[in-house]
């Protein structure tokens, strides 16, 4: 093997989908000076409980690694290296509470986007929706007596490293995207009472105007999505298109109630400072008397509306 191949083998095996230097914005505060710094790592359901370093959570074995033909390309690992270094630059602006600089900006949104596709979650959509083709090409080839497509060949193919490519293909597009929406930090009135939690999928995308229909999901383009990340018990950073800017300071419902929208949309886990949980975060409607008579409007209007078409249904086929 040549100096050349020798050096492309270089590079981590274990892997983060959630980067360690975001994860260790999280360690408990309590951690014991004799102790290497932890976080506490919660099942989704809530019924398990323990405690991890931010090294040895969320990672995976060469999840971003390249493989031709023998040899490893550790050159997406590398770039998502440097997006977090510039990443653990920006938290020091926002630990101060300090407006950002436009390299700032830009360097969290790069951040966020790249977060919001490398995550396992994503990885298993991307592949889901390739696999679909796969089965789809396979049956219309066997339809024509064809048993080995070229078409399914490359699908296949494609689909072992879709998750990589894609991410940095997307990229600067759904970062220039981030960019451009307005930014705000959303601030907690007591960490040691109402910290921000996190999880195994950081980012969530919200549309208040669709939380009564299940058939469209969020998407940059509608006017009032909402796209949030916890950065530290402390504080959470949130990106709109409407007129929202600067630090805010939110009563504690209101940051229990984005730990609920967190720990609803993590995929396995969720990790907090702290040890203790809320019931609130597992509750699927938020604790809200106004959402609440919004709710039940909403439900009366759905079985006032399946009334009124079993009415005409009736009506209908007794004039028959």
């Amino acid at each position: 093997m040549s100096k050349k191949s020798k050096k492309k083998q270089k590079g981590p095996k274990k892997q983060h989908f959630v980067p360690r230097c975001y994860l260790s914005e999280f360690t408990d505060p309590n951690t014991p000076k004799d102790y290497e710094p932890y976080l506490w790592v919660f099942s989704k359901d809530g019924k398990d409980k323990k405690k991890k370093s931010p090294t040895n959570i969320f990672i995976e074995n060469h999840l971003y690694t390249i493989d031709f033909e023998g040899e490893k390309d550790f050159y997406i690992e590398t770039n998502l290296s440097r997006i977090e270094g510039k990443f653990a630059e920006v938290m020091k602006t926002v630990k101060n509470k300090k407006s950002l600089s436009d390299h700032e900006h830009a360097h969290l949104s790069i951040f966020v986007a790249a977060q919001l596709q490398r995550t396992l979650r994503f990885k298993r959509n991307q592949e889901g929706f390739i696999q679909q083709l796969i089965d789809h090409g396979t049956q219309i080839s066997l339809v024509h007596g064809v048993t080995d497509s070229k078409q399914v060949r490359e699908w296949k193919e494609y689909k072992k490293d879709i998750h990589k490519l894609q991410l940095m293909d997307s990229l600067p597009f759904l970062s220039n995207i981030i960019k451009q929406m307005n930014i705000a930090f959303l601030c907690s009135p007591s960490i040691r009472k109402h910290p921000f939690i996190s999880s195994d999928d950081p980012c969530v995308l919200f549309n208040p105007d669709l939380q009564w229909q299940r058939f469209y999901g969020p998407g940059f383009g509608q006017k009032n999505i909402q796209l949030t990340l916890p950065l530290s018990p402390e504080i959470t950073v949130m990106f709109t298109w409407a007129n929202y800017h600067g630090y805010g300071l939110l009563t504690g419902s209101d940051v229990e109630n984005l730990n609920r929208m967190t720990r609803g949309h993590c995929d396995k886990e969720f990790i907090s400072c702290s040890s203790k949980k809320r019931w609130v975060w597992f509750h699927r409607l938020p604790l809200d008397p106004v959402f609440f008579i919004k709710f039940l409007k909403h439900q009366s209007n759905i079985i006032i509306h399946n009334i009124k078409l079993k009415w005409q249904y009736r009506k209908y086929h007794g004039r028959r």
